[in-house]
């Protein structure tokens, strides 16, 4: 039986990295290390000086890319397009302006809604809060009102943005000095009030207005600008209520002419006497066998309903004379007849 050699293997030492190779120039440094089997970084040699003796320039980095398990090369996703990226920023500056305007128009509304209803009630020698009004109610009241004043001053607006570049310089140095109309008129009002009821705080909103663009067209400032809107919005709601006024006593004047043929007829039944009487109303005692009601009231005009409660008069009715009946609906106690038609208002009472 021959035994076989047995080999022995010899680590082989790597080269020195330091030490000058056979021609003089050290060796690079290749394979791995001596104890971490890791390969080492490759050096990268500065860019070639290019043709001229001016320095090449540097590369910038491509961008990074994924390799498959496969062992293909998959290309990076784009980056996205900042120039069609949402701005947060200015969908919300959008929205807080929007929602600025759309309560301010609502508490225009409102207000305007509660100012004409008070100026009426006054006029017919009542009071609002008789009528216990919402707020829709008073909304409600105000739009049918406004339609002409808000499309005059939306056109107004709009006309003004378009064209206040065209405004020649001598006439925008004049309305610097605008303010001192609007003063003007502030100073004129007490002296004839019924003259310039609303004239006068248009004035003061106009003017106003006009002063803090001639001021600030070639240079903002935001700090007369916050002074004059807020002067402007108090101009705002005094000439909303002055217009209120007007057109609440004309709504009054209406109503103390149509309230015989104008509001709906109405005839009450009811267990027992509601003493109503007068103005034009009659009273009748019910003949009908088996009937739960014995008293009939005829002459009658409704002049407002919340709720359960109705507001009724009598169909002469004026605002300097009459009385305003307020019943409250109790189901069986109490029925009520809406009656439309001339020939019934002709025979109503006998």
């Amino acid at each position: 039986m021959t035994r076989r050699p047995r080999l022995r293997l010899r680590r082989a030492t790597p080269p020195d990295p330091g030490a000058p190779a056979s021609g003089g120039a050290p060796a690079p440094a290749t394979g791995p290390g001596p104890d971490t089997g890791q390969v080492p970084a490759a050096r990268t040699s500065p860019p070639a000086p290019a043709p001229g003796g001016a320095p090449a320039p540097a590369t910038r980095p491509g961008p990074a890319t994924t390799t498959a398990p496969g062992g293909t090369a998959t290309p990076p996703a784009p980056a996205p397009d900042d120039a069609t990226a949402p701005a947060p920023g200015r969908v919300a500056e959008l929205l807080g302006t929007f929602g600025s305007l759309l309560s301010l128009f609502t508490a225009v509304l409102f207000y305007f809604g509660w100012a004409s209803t008070d100026a009426e009630t006054k006029a017919l020698g009542l009071r609002d809060n008789l009528f216990r009004l919402s707020t829709a109610d008073y909304l409600l009241r105000s739009v049918n009102a406004l339609y002409l004043p808000v499309l005059v001053a939306a056109v107004l607006a709009f006309g003004a943005y378009a064209g206040h570049r065209r405004v020649p310089e001598p006439v925008v140095r004049g309305m610097r000095w605008a303010w001192v109309g609007a003063l003007g008129a502030v100073g004129v009002y007490p002296l004839a009030p019924g003259v310039g009821e609303v004239a006068v705080p248009l004035a003061v909103l106009v003017g106003v207005l006009l002063t803090a663009y001639a001021r600030t067209r070639d240079a903002p400032r935001p700090r007369l600008w916050a002074l004059a809107l807020l002067l402007a919005v108090v101009a705002l709601f005094w000439s909303v209520y002055a217009y209120a006024g007007i057109v609440g006593r004309g709504r009054a004047a209406d109503t103390a002419r149509s309230v015989a043929g104008g509001l709906p007829a109405v005839v009450v039944f009811s267990e027992k006497d509601l003493l109503i009487r007068g103005g034009g109303s009659c009273l009748s005692l019910v003949a009908e066998k088996g009937s739960p009601y014995r008293y009939r009231y005829a002459g009658l005009r409704l002049f407002h309903v919340s709720g359960d409660r109705l507001y009724l008069v009598p169909r002469h009715w004026a605002p300097w004379d009459g009385t305003l009946h307020v019943l409250e609906d109790k189901g069986d106690k109490m029925r009520l007849e809406y009656v439309s038609g001339r020939v019934y208002r002709s025979r109503e009472c006998p």
